[in-house]
């Protein structure tokens, strides 16, 4: 049977392999099976699925499109050896017996299969080879997975991401999106959190067989720590869909996580203790760029300028309690503590906008604009319900 793969490469930092099998969403979003960490893609871009025995990708009403030679489309059929873009990332279609025709993917093949010991699927198709044999038992090799055989798992080499990083590369950050797992196949990484006066606080270093990213795949929050490689690394990433599958049809792999959620959580509040670091908020905070417009509730000692103008900002971190606001307009240096807002942020379809009464808790004056900490004050249940939905996305595996 054939086999088609999408390709990412980001220079020398980072190259991707996609395996392509049903219909495969391409977003920012952690909900799609391929999630790109790019600002120019939009939540929901792009679908491909499999239509007529050909790969079809089309345009799921995204802001920037997928562009193919310059021109964008809404739709296209494609064929091996396309080149596309989504946002600001190039993605390669590819079949796994064309490779000889793909030139500079065919080094970035070799990288894979000299690096991690685990042939990448796509340099030899044959699925007894060796190199097939090395990465499931990999895989197999892990925690999550050991408990079953080759029989029960077969086929897992074919839906997981493989992702090779530099060292010092960030994986995902702490308040990102996301609810897919990670295993370290080759290499090291460091999981950390931040202290009260931004510098990094380790919690825990990762190496070969171990995994991470159980606690937003069960619970839909966003990520709750930062994840960097320390050494050159490959890792192996399985999306939510398929991972909700496999612990459907084998209960032992939900305990297994269970587990260990439960380890990580008590060990990293212990850790947070210990060094006197408690989280800016109690919710979940999510690393998201939203429309933000608000105006100024009227008080004596504000400028008059202030109070009737509708201030356009953009929201850079977001709770259920509050959000941080990037303001820019007219009398920035009276903004201070205790000033109440009335704000319509404007989440991402299927939500729509939500309003908030606020109140701004600190304020970061800079040359040109000002940065506000703002508690939400009383939304409706309304409100809060679809900004919950928002943040936490899908139904939680954990209730």
């Amino acid at each position: 049977m054939k086999r088609f793969y999408l390709c990412q490469e980001n220079g020398e930092l980072q190259k991707s392999i996609y395996p392509l099998e049903g219909s495969k969403t391409i977003g920012r979003g952690g909900e799609n099976d391929i999630a790109l960490a790019d600002w120019e893609v939009s939540r929901s871009h792009a679908r491909m699925s499999l239509q007529n025995s050909t790969w079809v990708i089309e345009d799921l009403g995204s802001a920037n499109g997928i562009i193919f030679s310059g021109k964008r489309v809404i739709q296209k059929v494609l064929k091996s050896g396309d080149s596309f873009q989504v946002g600001g990332v190039t993605l390669h279609f590819m079949e796994e017996h064309a490779l000889e025709n793909s030139g500079q993917l065919t080094e970035t093949m070799k990288v894979f299969e000299a690096m991690i010991k685990y042939q990448s699927p796509l340099i030899k198709p044959n699925r007894t080879n060796p190199g097939f044999m090395r990465l499931q038992g990999a895989l197999l090799s892990t925690p999550i997975f050991n408990s079953l055989g080759k029989k029960e798992l077969r086929g897992l080499e074919d839906i997981a991401n493989l992702h090779l990083f530099s060292a010092n590369q960030d994986i995902f950050s702490e308040g990102d999106p996301g609810r897919s797992i990670y295993i370290i196949l080759d290499g090291k990484a460091k999981v950390f959190t931040k202290d009260n006066d931004g510098n990094e606080f380790e919690l825990a270093t990762l190496v070969p067989n171990q995994f991470f990213g159980e606690k937003a795949l069960l619970t839909g929050k966003p990520r709750s720590g930062s994840v960097v490689t320390l050494e050159e690394s490959l890792l192996a990433e399985i999306n939510y869909n398929n991972m909700r599958r496999l612990m459907f049809r084998y209960p032992q792999i939900k305990d297994v996580l269970l587990e260990y959620f439960r380890e990580r959580v008590a060990d990293s509040e212990k850790k947070r203790t210990e060094a006197s670091i408690q989280e800016r908020r109690s919710e979940a905070r999510l690393k998201e760029r939203l429309m933000v417009t608000f105006t100024v509730r009227p008080e004596e000692t504000l400028p008059e300028a202030m109070t009737n103008h509708i201030y356009k900002a953009i929201s850079a971190d977001i709770s259920l309690s509050g959000t941080l606001l990037l303001v820019m307009g007219p009398a920035l240096e009276a903004f201070r503590f205790g000033c109440r807002l009335q704000l319509k942020i404007e989440l991402p379809a299927p939500w729509g906008k939500v309003s908030a009464p606020a109140t701004i808790r600190h304020v970061d004056h800079g040359k040109h604009n000002a940065q506000l900490g703002v508690d939400f004050s009383n939304p409706s249940a309304e409100n809060t319900k679809k900004l919950q939905e928002f943040l936490y996305g899908q139904t939680h595996i954990i209730e």
